[in-house]
C-alpha cells in the first residue's frame, strides 16, 4: 500500500510538471505579462509556440501581449490561429488570460479593437472581425459592435445595412448613447432633421451634459431654419463649454439668418477676441462678418473686415468678392475691378 500511495504522488508531481502550462518559461513569462514587461514576455512565448507549436496556450498568450501592446493586427491574427487550432481549448485559455491581466471581454476586444484597424486598410477584413466581435455574452458590448459595424458600412457607402445594423445596436441597448449620436449624425448627414433630432434628443436622455449634443442639435436647427431653437441650444452649449470659436460662430449663422444682425457681429467679435483659433473658423468669421455689413450696407466696415482679414492670413475667394463689391458700391471702380480679377483668379486655382 506504501508503494503504490508513492507511485501515485511521484505521478501527479511528473504530471503537474509536465503539463501544457507548467514549463518554467512559461511561468516566467506569465510574470513579465503580469508586471507589464511586454516584450520580454513575447520572448518566452515565442521560444515556447516554436518548440511546442501543436499546443495553443503559447499561441493565446502571445494574441495577450499584442493586444496589450496594442498591435491589434497581430493580436488577432495569433487569436485566430489558436482558434484554427482548437476553439473551445483557445476560448477557455482567452478567458485564463483574462484573469492574469485583470480584465474582461479579451476575445472580444481583441476582434473589436481588430476590427477598427483592419478597416483602415482591408474593410472586407474589418467588416468580418466586427461581425465575430458579435458573438460576446453582455449587450452593450453586441451594441457596440452593431455600431461598429453600421460605422464600417457607412465608409463602404451601404447605408441601408448601415441603417439596419444602427437599429440593431439601439434594440440592443437602449442606452448606447455612442449608437443615437451615430444614427443622429448619419440622419443629418443625409438631412433628415427629424430624425436627427429624434436621435440627439435620445442621446441627451443618457447624458444631459454632453455638449456636442446641443451643437448637433442645434446645427439640426439651423438646417430646418428653426433659428430660435437652434440658438437656444447652441447658448446651453456655451453655458457649458465656455468661450468656444466654433460654437460662437455657429451662434454667429443662427442670429444672421434670423435677421439678428447685431447680435450677430457679436457673436463674430466675441471669436475674434479668442486666442488660437482655427484658421478655418476665422475665415469664416471674417466673411459673415462682412457679409452682415454687405445687407446693412454698411461698406466701410466690409472693406475694413476684409482687411484685417488678409493681414492675418485670413482670406479665401469669398473674401476677394466681398472686397469687389464693396467698394464698387462705394464707387471705387478701378479698386473693385482689381479685386474681382484676384477673386476669378482665386476661383480658378481652386
Amino acid at each position: 500500500m506504501k508503494s503504490f500511495c508513492l507511485v501515485v504522488i511521484v505521478f501527479l508531481v511528473i504530471g503537474a510538471t509536465c503539463g501544457e502550462d507548467a514549463g518554467d518559461r512559461m511561468v516566467g513569462a506569465n510574470i513579465h505579462l503580469r508586471e507589464g514587461r511586454f516584450d520580454r514576455a513575447l520572448e518566452l512565448y515565442m521560444e515556447e509556440a516554436k518548440e511546442r507549436p501543436e499546443y495553443i496556450t503559447p499561441i493565446v498568450a502571445i494574441s495577450s501581449v499584442y493586444y496589450m501592446k496594442k498591435d491589434y493586427k497581430e493580436a488577432v491574427n495569433y487569436l485566430e490561429k489558436a482558434i484554427g487550432i482548437d476553439k473551445k481549448g483557445a476560448e477557455g485559455k482567452i478567458k485564463s488570460y483574462e484573469g492574469k491581466l485583470n480584465t474582461k471581454y479579451l476575445k472580444w476586444q481583441i476582434y473589436y479593437n481588430g476590427s477598427v484597424e483592419y478597416s483602415k486598410d482591408d474593410p472586407v477584413k474589418g467588416i468580418e472581425l466586427a461581425k465575430k466581435a458579435l458573438e460576446v455574452d453582455d449587450p452593450t458590448k453586441v451594441s457596440q459592435s452593431y455600431n461598429l459595424l453600421a460605422n464600417l458600412m457607412l465608409k463602404e457607402g451601404k447605408k441601408e445595412e448601415a441603417k439596419g445594423f444602427f437599429m440593431k445596436a439601439i434594440e440592443t441597448d437602449k442606452n448606447n448613447i455612442q449608437a443615437y449620436m451615430t444614427f443622429g449624425h448619419f440622419s443629418l448627414a443625409g438631412r433628415d432633421t427629424d430624425n436627427a433630432l429624434k436621435y440627439f434628443n435620445e442621446a441627451l436622455r443618457i447624458d444631459s451634459s454632453k455638449i456636442e449634443i446641443y451643437e448637433l442639435i442645434g446645427q439640426a436647427y439651423l438646417l430646418k431654419k428653426e433659428h430660435g431653437k437652434a440658438i437656444e441650444s447652441l447658448e446651453k452649449a456655451l453655458s457649458i463649454t465656455g468661450k468656444n470659436p466654433t460654437i460662437l460662430y455657429n451662434l454667429m449663422v443662427a442670429n444672421y439668418e434670423a435677421g439678428k444682425y447685431y447680435e450677430a457681429i457679436n457673436k463674430g467679435k466675441e471669436v475674434l477676441g479668442l486666442e488660437n483659433v482655427e484658421n478655418l473658423v476665422l475665415v469664416s468669421v471674417y466673411n459673415l462678418m462682412g457679409q452682415v455689413y454687405q445687407k446693412k450696407k454698411d461698406y466701410k466696415n466690409v472693406v475694413a473686415v476684409v482687411e484685417e482679414a488678409i493681414n492675418k492670413g485670413a482670406i479665401n475667394c469669398d473674401s476677394y468678392s466681398l472686397m469687389a463689391h464693396a467698394h464698387y458700391k462705394l464707387g471705387n471702380t478701378k479698386t473693385s475691378s482689381n479685386w474681382s480679377k484676384k477673386w476669378d483668379e482665386c476661383e480658378k486655382n481652386k
